[in-house]
């Protein structure tokens, strides 16, 4: 019979060959390709994906399993990555705002996040793990849907319904295009409890990488909402202008 300690390196070890896949297949593994891969069970492939994704070392969603971005947080990706390099730039927003902030960007129709800083306020807004929202209802996801055109939108969403999460999600793509126009045309994207009751964001694009789409967010409970908007407005268009620059 195993010690505590034998089966605690053996988890170790386990994690250990699913973030090298994961690593080495950024756009996304499904759970079936990382256990053929490790040669691990898919059961046993799950329970530590979600394990992992407590952690934000790793992000599932329906493009399959990819690098987190606590894991880019620490540097384990090979080679300079452009979240590494734009984070001082995320962090000036954080200060400027106090709020919770995003760096991100599009993987097919969901939000990859790349890099975040955590409100150390009292009230906050954490992040859901194990929770995917359609790119529709984050103000990061519009920021980063406003980069494509409106042919790739409605290939995107179809032309019926969209699946709404709350009663102040967006209903339709027509409403969506909408939106995304007036972000083409400069305005902020917004996100007013349309992913989840008692949270609104606000974001913008701010350039493109490598042919990689990139958008900010500040998250904020809605009771701050209000009062903080304006304000956090300011921060978003002088930290844009702090990502064009250096992404020049």
């Amino acid at each position: 019979m195993k010690n505590d300690s034998s089966q605690g390196i053996q988890v170790i070890s386990r994690a250990a060959s699913i973030l090298r896949e994961v690593v080495s297949n950024p756009d996304g593994m499904s759970l079936g390709q990382l256990a053929i891969a490790t040669g691990l069970a898919r059961s046993t492939v799950q329970r530590i994906v979600n394990a992992l994704e407590l952690e934000f070392l790793v992000q599932a969603g329906t493009g399959g399993v990819r690098p987190g971005w606590g894991l880019r947080r620490l540097g384990d990706l090979s080679g300079p990555s452009i979240a590494s390099e734009l984070r001082p730039n995320l962090f000036r927003l954080f200060e400027a705002t106090g709020e919770t902030v995003d760096l991100s960007t599009l993987a097919s129709a969901e939000v990859l996040f790349l890099d975040r800083f955590l409100s150390e306020q009292g009230v906050r807004v954490i992040p859901d793990v194990g929770v995917h929202y359609p790119a529709y209802t984050m103000a990061t996801g519009k920021a980063l849907l406003a980069g494509l055109d409106n042919d790739q939108i409605w290939a995107m969403y179809g032309k019926g319904t969209l699946e709404r999460l709350t009663p102040k999600t967006i209903s339709t793509v027509d409403m969506l295009i909408a939106q995304l126009d007036e972000i083409r045309a400069g305005s902020f994207a917004y996100d007013i409890e349309e992913h989840a009751l008692g949270s609104c964001a606000i974001g913008l694009p701010v350039g493109i990488s490598g042919g990689i789409q990139l958008a900010v967010s500040v998250v904020i409970p809605t009771e701050r909402y209000l009062e903080q908007r304006q304000a956090i407005e300011r921060a978003l268009r002088i930290s844009a202008s702090d990502f064009a620059r250096r992404l020049d």
